[in-house]
């Protein structure tokens, strides 16, 4: 799935010119890193604090180091490591240049009538309007806005951990299936079929004031916290109008922020109760954010859901009707394991 999506990557660019914008990449690059280190360091602090304190170990930093070192020593968990990070990072460098290019093959087109749609799945107002409680507060704004640039951490950490996992189950496999379709089939063949810019740019694209109340808004609550969502819009605009080399893109229908937040929730629900509750109440963050923040129309992020949704099942229904019977079977849903027999 890796090497085709890197092939079609390698057809569009030729096609249409379009390679990443660099600058852009380096910067959330380093945001990422920075991201990591404070959360590694975290994490550490918190394991030897619970063998100090809570378990009381005799040595705490000896085992933290021999737990690391067995960790990290483990072959399977090395093989499975190079090979879904290797497939993982060839597929993330083409989705770069597919979401780039969606507007040169696709020009925007969609957005009146997403907006439009909008309004009449709202009852005849549009979303941000029913939650203008939170437009009209700076700070929750603010915590809005750190929520969604932390979805890119939260990516990361839930693709690290998938291909890292020891043991290769269909569980792993079911992510991994699931987030390269979500990203080629919704982020790309759907996302040009219904090519669109998003609320942040309807004024920018010439299509009416609807959504300038909204981004007054949120330009004034910028004046008192920090709204990285404008400036970062900014940064694709000119992307695409060429004021910048490259373009990371820009693309509004389906919410990919939403479809992977929803993804992450499914894939950590199976893996415990409690992360896939906190992943869930992510996902509607993620959803309210993707609204309030000007990014996505509300039927942007329902579409996102529903492609996780289906996808997800159809990678899960495809692993246990065609993988092998060890993978197939273990930690499949009651419904779909395949039937036992008992011997008379």
């Amino acid at each position: 799935m890796a090497i085709a999506a890197l092939l079609l990557a390698a057809a569009v660019g030729m096609h249409t010119g379009n390679m990443p914008d660099f600058g852009a990449l380096k910067e959330y690059a380093q945001y990422l890193l920075l991201a990591f280190w404070i959360c590694g360091c975290v994490f550490a602090l918190a394991v030897f604090f619970h063998l100090a304190v809570i378990k009381r170990d005799p040595e705490p930093l000896g085992t933290f180091l021999r737990s690391l070192g067995s960790f990290f020593g483990d072959a399977e968990r090395n093989a499975n490591s190079l090979n879904g990070l290797a497939a993982t990072l060839g597929f993330i460098s083409s989705v770069g240049v597919l979401k780039g290019a969606i507007a040169i093959l696709s020009p925007f087109s969609w957005d009146q009538a997403l907006a439009h749609a909008d309004r009449v799945l709202h009852f005849g107002r549009a979303p941000h309007e029913w939650l203008w409680f939170i437009v009209q507060s700076p700070s929750a704004l603010k915590m809005l806005n750190i929520a969604y640039n932390f979805w890119f951490i939260v990516l990361i950490a839930t693709i690290f951990t998938a291909c890292i996992t020891r043991k290769d189950t269909r569980l792993r496999h079911q992510f991994l299936m699931s987030f390269m379709l979500v990203w080629t089939l919704g982020g790309f063949f759907l996302a040009m079929g219904l090519s669109s810019a998003g609320p942040c740019y309807y004024e920018r694209l010439g299509l009416g004031g609807d959504f300038h109340p909204l981004m007054q808004a949120l330009t004034a609550a910028d004046r008192i916290y920090p709204v990285w969502a404008l400036s970062t819009q900014d940064l694709l605009w000119s992307g695409y109008i060429g004021a910048t080399h490259g373009s990371i893109g820009i693309s509004a229908f389906p919410s990919m922020h939403v479809a992977m937040a929803v993804l992450f929730a499914l894939y950590a629900t199976r893996r415990s109760r409690l992360a896939g509750l906190l992943m869930w109440a992510f996902a509607a963050i993620i959803m309210v954010g993707s609204v309030v923040l000007g990014w996505h129309y509300a039927l942007d992020g329902y579409a996102g859901a529903l492609i996780s949704i289906a996808i997800w099942k159809a990678c899960g229904y495809f692993l246990v009707r065609f993988a092998p019977d060890g993978v197939a079977a273990e930690n499949a849903p009651s419904f779909l394991r395949p039937p036992t027999h008992s011997a008379t």
